[in-house]
């Protein structure tokens, strides 16, 4: 193959994802460094009501900080608030792991890196609706290839946000499944130790896995760098967007907003249903995707059922679980939120923190084009409610800032560049701050276009008509080497 049939093809696919997805295809024309962008990042018109909003929200992110990891950790973890908020949304609440996402918390702010002085926190509004094994996560982590397991088959349909507290001996279940030998004396070596570390953690203040995981990534995030740099490194915080939300609701369904009419007012909400159908995580029924508003507790698993509106009632799709079915009023949605028997969907999730509070969402390269299509539904919505200066605010919040789709952990080989996962990375002893500089003085849709296969695999299968679709003939290792041709 010559570079120039790379090329060729790599440009047929960034076409399309121009024309099918014009949110996502304006970033491989941004002509300026990894460096320049990330800057960019924070360089956004602040809103008064917003920076009032989040005050509570702050209030929320501070009391969970402090309950996982004890009440110095706001000082000593160095967590501080910009006046109003640009947050990561795109981490699934899962150990450190794809390639895709572990470079997002560096591109979302290379000032945090390589200083004479530790920097400030960065806190993450994570994704708690995700089952262990998915797209991110095959029911553990990959080291050099392999699988290293955390949960088994019949776990892997559940929801993080509602898993109990757990152990993490993936030494005994690769031993159990008698898979420990497909690992060499040195991975097996660092299995041990990565064990150790994450047995010694103080898991006393958790409740739950999703307690155990904040503390976890907070831990392991200085190993995907080399030891001299770990000291100044900003740490990184997980806190899952559902229970920021869910305790955020306590109080604004005791006011009038658009959220609370959104839930209890049977006219608006009506048109609420009909007007958000079919966008990428909303509702449609008649294919039974997503759920109205609120996902429920199984009654014997940890998992969530999705629920329809019938009336003024939501009820559970699968007839089975009917008898959970409540009346949608504002002291059942108290309960049940402060007794964890529901939580919010991504929908109500998105207009809680984006829409309401205000919160700049920094995105993936699903979330770009979906978010700016609820946007634009919230505009034309709320013009014709009782809140129509809200959309003058939502109208501010602009989602223009991608983090995923650039890898900067690869692995130069042999056999040409391979993306690494976020245990490959902590295994070879870290990225080393050389490589961290030549990396932020790179082009930024350079690098982006590298990694464009996967981007137009999550595009072919969302936007893209069937008879149009583009089978690549290369891979990552052909694109990335054209950034240095």
């Amino acid at each position: 193959m010559s570079l120039a049939e790379v090329k060729s093809q790599q440009q047929a696919l960034i076409k399309q994802i121009h024309e099918y997805c014009p949110q996502l295809g304006k970033f491989f024309d941004l002509d300026m460094t990894l460096e320049q962008y990330s800057l960019s990042i924070n360089n956004f018109e602040n809103k008064d009501i917003f920076i009032s909003r989040q005050e509570q929200l702050k209030k929320l992110m501070s009391e969970k900080i402090t309950r996982v990891f004890g009440d110095e950790a706001i000082e000593t973890k160095k967590v501080k608030y910009q006046q109003q908020m640009a947050i990561n949304i795109v981490d699934h609440h899962q150990v450190l792991n794809h390639p895709i996402l572990i470079s997002d918390n560096i591109i979302s702010d290379t000032r945090k890196y390589l200083q004479s002085e530790k920097q400030d926190a960065i806190v993450v509004f994570s994704s708690g609706d995700v089952p262990p094994n998915n797209y991110f996560s095959k029911n553990g982590f990959m080291l050099n290839g392999k699988k290293v397991p955390l949960f088994s088959n019949s776990e892997k349909e559940y929801c993080t946000y509602y898993i109990p507290k757990r152990d993490f001996n993936f030494i005994e279940k690769l031993k159990q499944q008698k898979r420990i030998r497909e690992f060499n004396k040195d991975e097996v070596y660092f299995l041990e130790k990565l064990f150790s570390m994450i047995e010694s953690l103080d898991f006393s203040r958790c409740l739950d896995y999703k307690d155990q995981i904040t503390k976890i990534v907070n831990s392991t995030w200085p190993m995907m760098f080399e030891q001299n740099i770990r000291k100044n490194l900003p740490e990184v915080i997980y806190i899952t967007q559902e229970e920021i939300t869910s305790q955020a609701l306590l109080e604004l369904v005791e006011n009038d907003n658009f959220i609370s009419q959104a839930i209890f007012d049977q006219d608006f909400r009506n048109y609420i249903l009909d007007a958000f159908r079919g966008i990428v995580v909303t509702w449609n029924e008649k294919e039974n995707k997503g759920t109205h508003f609120f996902w429920c507790k199984h009654p014997q698993e940890p998992r969530g059922l999705r629920m329809y509106l019938h009336g003024d009632n939501l009820i559970p799709a699968n007839d089975k679980y009917k008898d959970l079915a409540f009346k949608l009023n504002k002291e059942n949605v108290k309960k049940l939120l402060n007794k964890g028997q529901i939580y919010p969907s991504l929908f109500l999730i998105f207009a809680v923190l984006n829409f309401y509070y205000g919160v700049k969402p920094l995105v993936g390269h699903g979330s770009i084009e979906y978010l700016n299509r609820i946007k634009s539904v919230w505009l034309d919505t709320l013009i014709k409610s009782d809140f129509s200066g809200e959309g003058d605010n939502i109208a501010t919040v602009n989602i223009d800032k991608k983090l995923t789709g650039i890898s900067l952990f690869v692995r130069h080989t042999t056999h040409g560049h391979k993306q690494m996962y976020a245990h490959d990375v902590m295994y070879a002893g870290g990225i080393k701050a050389d490589e961290l500089e030549k990396l932020f003085l790179m082009q930024y849709n350079r690098l982006l276009s590298a990694s464009v296969n996967g981007i137009y695999d999550y595009v072919s299968q969302k936007y893209i008509p069937e008879s149009e679709k583009i089978k690549p003939d290369y891979g990552f290792s052909d694109y990335y080497r054209l950034i240095f041709n």
